[in-house]
């Protein structure tokens, strides 16, 4: 009866070993290097299974498969067979008894059995692995062993399948714990990425809010010289009075959506508060920027003309506020603060117009004439 406490211990073994990897994982930054990391852990873990063997009755020396199962899931064929060198390379040195046939049937075979169920959205941990995954494998697997022992002996014994079938179920409750553990991770990394998101996400425009904006500008700025626009929605006020503040929403929706698709590729837009909106650009060069600005007005301005229940609004305008900082030594809240002040110049002087702070878009215009 003791001999039937040996695969118990080593799939108690597993489970602990894997509870300990998976909070390692989550406690460390090592997402980069996990595709070198992860064949060397499960090797390792193979490694610990064949130090326990089983007896001989059960047809099996050990159970050096079973982390190979989870590699093949998650991770797919190549980690998988990657997984089985260090345990391959250790039966070979160790010299055992039929060492190319248990490589074939207790490592490669596993790895491609366990990998035709694997799908990317589990590595990354998007997708839970479903349960019964962890059924067929073993299903499979305990299949192939019937087989290749029925083959090698020309028949099988009750004793060894109902050995066999004691193997399945330990194997399979082991994969399954496995999986809800990894499962369990998942969520919470997806719960705690949700949340994150919320807390920097504007919830009406999904646009990036302040709080998010505020350390990307900055450690742009420290990089290189960057440029701030400050955009206002014109009339806002005007245009909520007159069409309620549930179509003022949705307007805030819609320009917001169509000046991402309008900024350059590496422009950062966020949303700055109320109807006005800022936005990291990596163009400093007077002349540019403006008629990049230019040109973010003009596209506003012809896209939007509101029309409900008879009454017309005003057109939809922007006004934009530019300051460029020609040093990375620039307070961002100065370049914030000049921003604003030219956004009021741009307002002052007619609306749905650009200005560079210290520099207006007339005089631009002039200089380029």
């Amino acid at each position: 009866m003791n001999e039937y406490l040996i695969p118990l211990t080593s799939a108690c073994t597993l489970v602990t070993l894997n509870y300990l990897a998976i909070k390692a994982h989550s406690k460390m930054l090592i997402d980069s290097h996990e595709h070198l990391l992860a064949p060397v852990l499960t090797g390792l873990a193979s490694i610990i299974m064949m130090l326990v063997p089983l007896p001989e009755s059960f047809g099996l020396i050990d159970l050096r498969s079973l982390p190979i199962f989870m590699a093949g899931l998650r991770y797919g064929l190549p980690v998988a067979l990657l997984s089985t060198i260090l345990p391959a390379g250790l039966g070979l040195y160790l010299q055992e008894n039929h060492a190319w046939y248990i490589i074939a049937q207790d490592l490669i075979a596993p790895a491609f059995i366990s990998s035709f169920f694997h799908n990317k959205e589990y590595r990354n941990g998007f997708l839970d692995i479903p349960i019964r995954h962890a059924l067929q494998i073993c299903v499979f697997v305990f299949l192939l062993h019937l087989i290749t022992q029925g083959i090698l002996t020309k028949g099988l014994t009750w004793t060894y399948s109902l050995d066999q079938l004691f193997i399945f179920v330990i194997t399979f409750i082991t994969l399954v714990m496995i999986i809800i553990m990894v499962n369990d991770e998942n969520k919470s990394w997806r719960l705690q990425r949700r949340l994150e998101l919320q807390a920097n996400q504007d919830s009406l425009t999904k646009l990036p809010n302040l709080r998010s904006f505020m350390p990307i500008a900055q450690g742009a700025l420290h990089k290189r010289k960057v440029s701030i626009m400050m955009i206002d929605l014109d009339n806002f006020k005007l245009f909520n009075d007159r069409f309620g503040h549930l179509e003022g929403d949705q307007l805030l929706q819609e320009v917001s959506s169509v000046l991402r698709q309008l900024i350059d590729e590496h422009d950062y837009l966020a949303r700055y508060g109320g109807e006005e909106f800022i936005l990291l650009s990596s163009e400093t060069d007077p002349s540019r920027i403006l008629h990049y600005g230019q040109t973010l007005c003009t596209s506003i301005a012809d896209l939007f003309l509101y029309k409900k229940n008879g009454l017309e609004a005003a057109p939809i305008t922007i006004s934009i506020g530019i300051s460029t900082a020609q040093t990375s030594l620039v307070d961002l809240r100065t370049l914030i603060s000049e921003a604003d002040l030219a956004l009021y110049q741009s307002k002052h002087n007619g609306k749905n117009q650009p200005t560079l702070y210290g520099h207006t878009y007339l005089d631009e215009q002039k200089m380029n004439a």
